[in-house]
């Protein structure tokens, strides 16, 4: 098997994260995967958020980014991401606050609901 991986480790990439080291397709990354979602449907048209804590997650945060949505990075650390939270406690705490019902008003929009202070301020 890995004799097989040698001959076309041109296709392959490592990547290092926190905890984890990842061997994958050159081409494929987690922003390739946000922006194949976003073309489908029910996903076309909707506003991102991507939510991550390692250095794997920056392909996702730069497409939602890119997509006029939001990138939102767990703990320290240098990210390209937009906005921060401290820990996985403040990602729920988030998370159990967004789903709190809406006004009306706010119905169509549903990026107030990433207020700088609810996020701990941008990164």
């Amino acid at each position: 098997l890995l004799g097989a991986a040698r001959a076309h480790r041109e296709a392959w990439t490592v990547l290092l994260g926190k905890c984890v080291v990842e061997v994958k397709p050159l081409r494929a990354s987690k922003g390739e995967a946000v922006r194949d979602f976003l073309a489908q449907p029910p996903f076309a048209g909707r506003v991102p958020v991507f939510v991550g804590d390692d250095a794997t997650d920056e392909d996702g945060f730069a497409a939602v980014q890119a997509a006029g949505g939001c990138g939102i990075k767990v703990g320290p650390g240098p990210s390209g991401a937009r906005c921060r939270l401290d820990d996985p406690a403040a990602v729920r705490d988030w998370l159990r606050a967004a789903l709190q019902p809406l006004a009306p008003d706010e119905a169509s929009a549903p990026l107030r609901a990433l207020s700088a202070a609810a996020l701990g301020g941008l990164a």
